[in-house]
Formats: C-alpha cells, structure tokens, sequence
C-alpha cells in the first residue's frame, strides 16, 4: 500500500509544486550534508574543530497526465501546456516556493533544475526536479554607545574638512559655496 500511497498520493494532500499538482509522486529525495573544516598542523595530523550545515536540497520526479486522477476528468493538452508554463514561471521568477508530499511540506525552496521530458508513451510529462531550501539571514541593527565612538568624529557625518570651491548652475552664474546645501543620507 506504501507505493500506491507515493504513487497516487491517497492518503492525504495531493503533491504540489508551488501551484502545479503532480498527479503521481514517483520520488521524493531529501539529502541533509555539512562540511568539516580541516586543518593540517605540522605534525602531519588534521583538526576538525568545524561543522558548517548546508542548506537542505530536495530531489523529486513525478509525473503530470493530461488527465485528473482525482476527478477521473479529461484536462487535455492545455493541461500539460499550463503545468510546462508554471515550470517555466517559476525558473523565470527566481522567487521560492512552497513543495507539498505526502511526508512533508517544504518552504522556501528555490528551483535549481527541472527537467520535464514528454515521450511518445501518452498525454504525460515526465517532471523531475531539484530544489534547495533558501537560508535569508536576519538583519539586526544595533546602537554603538557613545563612550565607543571617538570624539573627534561626533556631530561631523558628512563633512570633509575640505575647502569648498564654486559651483555654476545651468545658467552658467557663479554661487558661492556658502549659499550650498550638502544632504547625505541613504540615498532615498
């Protein structure tokens, strides 16, 4: 029953990619890998003092039919034709998505590889894909108290110390540098 419960996926959620369902599971492969770091020390031996975990990859193949296993409908070609599109779409935005199988939900995962073959075997595309979780790191910001910052620079963002010169206008008129205003900021 296990294989038909992966195949036909009917024991629970029906498998998704992002928007597009695949009307069989054929497999689903997670692969979890860190890196050791290694250093050799002049005794000939080597230190492993570091593990880095990687991000999580994901491995599927599935297949998609003209037809709708769960409705016993005819989809027809416009079927396979919008599932190729929403392949395309996703490749395209580089945006991750949410993978749905019937042992996992996946969030934030990316697109690395799809490979969607079509055979003279029947209204079918042949899906197999790769994805990798996206890790976004998390911005923090923080004061830096006043006793660490040196006096000479407090209260002088934005100012060089440089003598100013004149500046011409469209109109080709000399303004003094007194009668300038410096902005600086963040560019907004």
């Amino acid at each position: 029953m296990a294989f038909v419960t992966l195949l036909f996926d009917l024991a629970g959620k029906q498998s998704m990619l992002g928007s597009i369902p695949l009307d069989a599971l054929l497999t689903e492969e997670t692969e979890l890998t860190a890196s050791v770091s290694k250093y050799a020390v002049e005794d000939g031996s080597v230190i492993s003092d570091h593990i880095a975990r990687e991000p999580e990859t994901l491995s599927l193949s599935g297949v998609i039919t003209a037809a709708s296993i769960y409705t016993f409908l005819s989809g027809g070609r416009s079927k396979l034709i919008a599932a190729k599109d929403a392949l395309r779409q996703i490749h395209e935005r580089r945006q991750p998505i949410t993978i749905v199988t019937g042992a996992d939900i996946y969030q934030n995962y990316a697109m690395t590889k799809a490979a969607i073959t079509r055979k003279n075997e029947g209204e079918k595309l042949d899906v197999v894909c790769n994805f990798q979780k996206i890790v976004v790191a998390k911005l923090r910001q923080a004061d830096i108290p006043a006793d660490k910052v040196a006096p000479s620079v407090q209260g002088k963002a934005g100012q060089t110390g440089a003598a100013a010169g004149k500046v011409s206008d469209t109109r080709s008129q000399t303004v003094p540098s007194s009668n300038l205003k410096v902005q600086t900021g963040s560019g907004t």
